[in-house]
């Protein structure tokens, strides 16, 4: 039976011919192989649990020359980080990873060859230990597994939403360099070019051994705001905090003196074209420093030599190395690091375990020389001599994995085991603000405004800080697998094995981050090793006739923790030659990872985006105040648009320190599903998942702190005192409407929260995976049909606040993945006659709701006009259609051309998020082989 699902729209429409014309073909010859998912080999194309399998030709038609690319053009698995894009602040900057069901990238179970590789060298979240895809060379990948299912029983750790494995060629001969560049027409600031050539030599048949090299090198540029100027939309302006999104910055190289929010005066010397016709202010573009995009670099090589010991055993020496660097677009520094004076930050100092500040930026002292008036001012202003290279931010990683992999048969008997090392590194390098050294060049007026500084002086007042990270990997495995017994139904067969791995890892701040020296920079430091050990067994059995039961249980003991036990049962029923069923049952877990239950000293971060339920209300009223007054200057706007978002896009720091004490994540999974083959090559199938996750890892959600900020003990969430800065917000609002009276009531800004590593949380979702797939031959042509598809049905975390599951968030703004679509669905059409390949593709995402659980009525509180209320409340369904063409009528030579988004189809207005850019992108490939 064929692999495939669901759709029965598409099987409905297959016509009667197709029978007919496939009726004669001979059956191939069915092998036992090993599937993602089970420890024995079998001759069946599906079995208990759903797993796609992407081709090295589904590979090379979807255009994409990286493995996140790849993964993400299928319908479960979702973007969770990328290179190109995470923010420069983001602890895992220069690293990709995915999620599966919407419960991130430490839930679903990355593999290459079958078994793990290193954890990236940075936690992201300073938390996350996860699997860089950005390390694996694409051009080395020969297919693909998805496991759409919980598999904790056969792997271990992780494996709660899925898995993944990619496999690398394992044979190869001959030579062949492939080149391919990437372009969108109308933007060509977006674009990459990846290289890549492998070399193979000998027949394992005949010479008794293959090898290969492969080497791969991937680049993208970067690009700013500023470059993608000509594309944002009308529509973008209106959006809440984003009217003033291009204005100039009154922080320019000449600068500007803020007496108060209503008396803003440039400085003398100011060149005339730098003046604001409207506001009299020295203004300065500051969007060509905004980066959207990095510089990315990177490079692979993988080798791979598979030899025969004897006539019985095969045995596969492996070795992958790559390395990756990553650089953001940044601005010189500004005055008060682009904040007011009148503003207070606080973070951590993790040394001596206390909080820094609160801490204002100072002001020019009296008889400063830029300084003309009688008292202290604040002067906004461009340090231009802190460009040019010396601000920058930039990480570098390396990762290999060295493995020798041994399988043989004995006595009827099949058996495998690998041995192997695998590390990674990664450092992440920029500069920050010294409170000490700063204050003291400004009031000890030894910063020279306009002029190029002293190179020491710049370093003490913005000296470089880094987070380094390193994750060493040795492990060994084994596992047997045969037939045990034939029972009336058929053989029953068994498999057992053991899995030890020895785990160190460490990531660690720099000394003046730790120390608490920078202004408002968090860190962390942990440092810790732990064994790993396993036993796992697996049964296939023969029930009945057609009935098949798929038996795992492993046992894990994971350093001091408590060993863990998770089991799965599986069912297969054979209805009929067309009709198979196919369900489900495993618990899976997570042991805490190093960073969250290891030696160090804790981790300092802060929460983005956070909206300040009881400030946010009224900065939205006061801002709106001064977004729809008549006259009001661009100026004023931004000022207006920083108050408020300020309160409703805010950052609150927060120190989480490690606990020995965590339990394993643990989780519950069920699966329903059925596949269905109505005739020869035309099969759909429907999936029903469930998942359960409990005892989650983490801090405690912002969002359900701040619902649940009364009952807090106190000293948890800090707020302090902004009475200043909350005076020149309402003395601007006043410049504009007199007489208000709204104000914060005396509630102070959100400080910083102590929020522990805790097992606190629950998540549960459900939802169906479907796919259909079909093929035939029509005049000469070869004719496939695929369809994949998800759709998440519901999708919800459990709040302590009310002690129960909160709402559904599924097809909300909140849901975990971007976009927050319920429905995906990936279409695929295939042609191909003589030597022209051709492939169409349709991508659906569904739309969803702006509204939701941290914001129930986010549009009307966002003091959204009436006329884009509709628009604000929901983002509208998104679809794109790609095509691609290979030519291979040249001896030795494969032309290839590739159109994303084919009719240049907008991203849906996303009125809660901006602008999304989405463009068509053309790129084209050449491959020599020989």
């Amino acid at each position: 039976m064929n692999k495939k699902a669901m759709a029965l729209a598409v099987t409905l429409a297959i016509p009667a011919l197709v029978a007919a014309q496939e009726a004669n073909q001979p059956e191939p010859k069915m092998q036992r192989v090993e599937v993602t998912g089970s420890s024995i080999k079998r001759t069946d194309t599906e079995a208990a649990s759903a797993v796609q399998i992407l081709t090295r030709d589904d590979i090379e038609k979807t255009g994409q020359t990286t493995a996140l690319g790849i993964l993400t053009a299928t319908s479960s698995i979702s973007t969770d980080i990328s290179s190109a894009s995470a923010s420069s602040g983001s602890f895992a900057t220069g690293s990709s990873g995915v999620s599966m069901r919407g419960l991130s990238k430490v839930a679903t179970l990355i593999l290459v060859n079958g078994r793990r590789i290193a954890p990236y060298g940075l936690a992201d979240g300073a938390q996350q230990n996860f699997t860089n895809l950005d390390a694996i060379a694409s051009d080395a990948i020969e297919r693909i597994e998805v496991l759409k299912d919980g598999a904790s029983a056969i792997y271990g750790s992780d494996a709660i939403a899925g898995v993944v494995n990619i496999i690398l060629r394992s044979n190869y001969e001959g030579f062949q360099i492939k080149g391919q560049y990437s372009e969108a027409p109308h933007f060509n600031d977006a674009r990459n070019r990846n290289l890549s050539a492998i070399w193979g030599y000998g027949d394992i048949d005949k010479n008794g051994f293959n090898t290969y090299l492969t080497a791969e090198a991937y680049k993208t540029d970067g690009y700013s705001q500023a470059d993608q100027a000509a594309l944002y939309p009308a529509w973008h302006r209106l959006t809440p905090g984003r009217s003033t999104y291009d204005a100039k910055s009154s922080f320019s190289p000449t600068g500007n003196y803020f007496l108060s929010s209503t008396n803003i005066v440039a400085a003398p010397g100011c060149p005339a074209s730098d003046i604001d016709p409207a506001d009299k202010l020295c203004k300065w573009d500051a969007t060509a420093y905004n980066g959207l995009r990095t510089d990315n670099k990177r490079h692979s090589i993988a080798s791979s030599t598979h030899f025969r010991i004897g006539k019985d055993i095969n045995a596969n020496f492996e070795v992958t190395t790559a390395g990756e660097t990553s650089e953001y677009i940044v601005a010189p520094f500004s005055m008060s690091n682009g904040s007011a004076t009148s503003s207070q930050s606080v973070w951590y100092n993790a040394i001596a375990g206390k909080m820094v500040g609160p801490f204002s930026y100072p002001k020019l002292p009296v008889g400063h020389p830029m300084n003309p008036y009688s008292t202290p001012t604040e002067y906004r202003a461009r340090l231009m001599d802190t460009g040019n290279g010396f601000n920058f931010n930039r990480t570098d990683s390396d990762q290999q994995r060295v493995m020798l992999a041994l399988d043989g048969t004995i006595g009827g008997w099949d058996w495998k085991s690998a041995l192997g090392y695998a590390h990674s590194s990664a450092t992440k390098a920029t500069r920050a603000v010294s409170a000490t050294g700063y204050t003291n060049a400004i009031v000890n007026k030894t910063y020279q405004f306009g002029k190029q500084n002293d190179a020491a002086l710049l370093e003490s007042m913005f000296p470089v800080r880094t987070t380094e990270g390193e994750a060493k990997v040795k492990f060994f495995d084994a596992t047997v697998s045969g037939t045990v017994a034939q029972l009336p139904a058929g053989p029953l067969n068994v498999a057992f094995g053991t899995d030890i791995r020895q785990n160190a890892y460490w990531m660690k701040s720099s000394d003046n981050v730790l120390r608490g020296e920078l202004v408002g920079v968090f860190g962390l430091q942990v440092d810790d090793s732990r064994n790993e050990y396993a036993l796992f067994t697996e049964a296939n059995v023969p029930l009945l006739k057609g009935l098949e039961l798929n038996a795992a249980i492993r046992a894990d003991k994971s350093g001091d923790f408590d060993a863990h036990l998770s089991p799965k049962l599986g069912l297969r029923y054979t209805v009929n030659d067309s009709l198979l069923l196919r369900a489900t049952a495993s618990g899976g877990f997570r042991a805490p990872n190093i960073v969250e239950s290891g030696n160090g000293l804790g981790r300092s971060s802060v929460a983005t985006g956070v909206n300040d339920l009881r400030r946010c209300p009224v900065a939205n009223q006061l801002n709106a105040l001064v977004q729809n007054a008549a006259g009001a200057t661009t100026a004023d706007k931004a000022q207006a648009n920083s108050f408020r978002n300020a309160e409703c896009s805010a950052g609150l720091p927060s120190f989480v320190s490690s606990n020995p004490d965590l339990k394993p994540e643990i989780s519950r999974s069920v699966t329903l599903g059925a596949v269905w083959e109505p005739v020869k090559n035309w099969s759909a199938g429907l999936d029903y998942y469930f998942i359960e996750r409990r005892n989650e890892i983490g801090t405690r959600g912002v969002t359900d702190i701040l619902k649940g900020e009364a009952s807090l003990p106190a000293g948890q969430l800090i707020r302090i005192d902004n009475t200043a800065n909350d005076n020149e917000f309402l003395s601007l609002v006043k410049k504009y409407a007199p007489n208000n009276t709204i104000n914060y009531g005396g509630v102070g800004q959100l400080g910083l929260v102590y929020n522990p590593y805790v097992n606190s949380g629950r998540t549960r979702v459900s939802g169906f995976d479907f796919d259909a797939s079909g093929r035939f031959k029509f005049m000469d042509t070869d004719f496939r049909l695929k369809l994949d598809g998800s759709y998440v049905w519901k999708y919800q975390n459990y709040s302590q606040a009310l002690n129960a599951y909160d709402e559904n968030i599924a097809g909300t703004w909140d849901f975990y993945d971007f976009p927050a679509s319920r429905l995906k669905t990936v279409t695929k059409l295939f042609m191909k006659k003589g030597d022209f390949d051709h492939s169409i593709t349709m991508n659906y995402n569904s739309g969803w709701g702006n509204n939701s659980n941290s914001s129930p009525t986010y549009c009307v509180t966002q003091k959204v006009a009436p006329e884009n209320m509709a628009t604000c409340n929901h983002v509208g369904s998104n679809t794109t259609f790609d095509y691609s063409l290979t030519y291979s009528g040249i001896d030795h030579v494969k032309l290839s051309l590739f159109v994303n988004n084919i009719f240049e189809q907008d991203y849906p207005i996303t009125w809660r998020d901006g602008y999304v850019a989405q463009y068509r992108r053309v790129s084209v490939a050449a491959t020599y082989k020989f």
